[in-house]
């Protein structure tokens, strides 16, 4: 792609998105809340940063950069006179997201795996990005066990699906310091099934291949 038609398709996720568009034009004032006019900025930032051929130039961990090439990802140069992003080359196959919040989009790979989550905050007054690897494997409690049989089980998700569940753990009825103390109990039985099948399970850039 030529650089020309990089800086078009990445335009609205720079700082020309607020040069484009008013921050809070005199209709919203009058006729809505300021606050939709900046809702609506931050929605069209995310779908202007889903578009185009970006991710965030701050990154969380002090090894997502190498972990992101080393998946195939290609870092290119810094987008002209914003701070905020660069340009990259995906894998074929990769894309990016936006889920149901407008500061939140997944980078995913060609099997549909997340492999970063991406913040992005496109209001006029307090511009903000960033991006961090994700891990194979999460942990999440299940709720409908817990509020339907009152006990405490955990999943382990491979891409959104269940590899492993722990065996139920009864919690007391009270929110108390027992409550919590079967709730971690909980995650460490996933913890542990997770560290001995798969020993790296907190590197990001472990078991995708």
């Amino acid at each position: 792609m030529k650089e020309e038609e990089k800086k078009l398709k990445a335009s609205h996720n720079t700082a020309q998105e607020a040069a484009d568009h008013p921050i809070i034009p005199l209709e919203a004032i009058i006729e809505k809340n300021p606050g939709d006019a900046i809702v609506a900025q931050e929605a069209r930032g995310q779908t202007s940063f889903v578009g185009s051929d970006t991710l965030p130039l701050k990154m969380r961990r002090d090894n997502d950069k190498e972990i992101l090439e080393a998946a195939g990802v290609k870092i290119l140069s810094p987008v002209e006179n914003d701070k905020l992003f660069q340009y990259v080359e995906l894998p074929a196959g990769w894309k990016k997201f936006p889920t149901d919040h407008s500061m939140w989009s997944n980078l995913v790979d060609d099997k549909g795996r997340v492999r970063a989550t991406i913040f992005y905050k496109a209001a006029f007054y307090d511009r903000n990005a960033f991006m961090s690897t994700s891990t194979r494997f999460e942990i999440a409690s299940d709720y409908d066990k817990r509020e339907s049989e009152g006990v405490s089980v955990a999943n382990v998700l491979d891409g959104g699906k269940v590899v492993h569940t722990t065996n139920p753990r009864k919690i007391p009825k009270e929110r108390n310091d027992k409550y919590l103390a079967v709730s971690k109990a909980t995650t460490k039985d996933a913890e542990n099934w997770l560290t001995k099948n798969y020993p790296d399970w907190r590197n990001p850039g472990a078991y995708w291949d």
